[in-house]
């Protein structure tokens, strides 16, 4: 009598080998992606693991508490934001260049990382949360960076001493709201870059 062959278990892939700092940059991705479709306040280690192909210990391992998950992937959208304004601010161009430039290299952002702009996104709103006074300073950050362009362009111009460089930064910051849902929503480019030249222009009181 022939015995009925036993059926195991399929086994889970075993992870690539990689190095701690490789394995901690692959995590830090995953756990973008997972909390760019569920929401910061709903992802969990077990869900990066499985979007790993890791243990769940693994991911423990490398970031030990919820806490840690958190900030590290919220560090990482802060450093990836303000890097490319310093970046694009540190040019000697024309104001008006300058924050054109950067308000479509944020629109192209989206296109290119969209995890980190639905992250930024819940980030933005998580006014209930521990994690909003670390949204703040991130975004005085940006205001101060914007500001200094502004700031150049205004005195360049001689003008009125009563303008607010602050107010027309910020007007900037809250638009970006508004051009990642028109990304979202696959906006005609052409549109896009009319209302990124009409932001522009309404920040330095100046026609683009």
């Amino acid at each position: 009598m022939k015995k009925k062959a036993q059926h195991r278990p399929a086994r889970r892939p075993r992870a690539s080998r990689l190095d701690q700092a490789e394995r901690r940059a692959q995590l830090l991705q995953c756990a973008m992606r997972v909390f760019a479709r569920r929401g910061l306040g709903a992802a969990r280690h077990a869900e990066i693991a499985k979007e790993a192909g890791v243990s769940v210990p693994a991911v423990f391992f490398y970031f030990p508490t919820r806490e840690e998950l958190v900030t590290a992937v919220l560090d990482e959208v802060d450093q990836f934001l303000v890097e490319m304004a310093e970046q694009l601010h540190a040019s000697e161009r024309p104001a008006p260049e300058i924050l054109l430039a950067h308000a479509r290299a944020f629109a192209a952002s989206v296109d290119t990382h969209p995890d980190y702009a639905r992250v930024w996104l819940d980030w933005s709103t998580a006014i209930r949360e521990e994690m909003w006074p670390r949204y703040l300073d991130f975004q005085e950050r940006i205001v101060a960076v914007l500001a200094r362009t502004i700031r150049r362009w205004q005195n360049e111009r001689g003008a009125a001493s009563d303008v607010d460089i602050e107010d027309d930064a910020r007007l900037m910051v809250a638009a970006a709201h508004m051009v990642a849902q028109m990304k979202f929503t696959r906006v005609p480019p052409e549109k896009l870059d009319h209302f990124l030249r009409t932001l522009v222009g309404a920040a330095l009181g100046h026609r683009i």
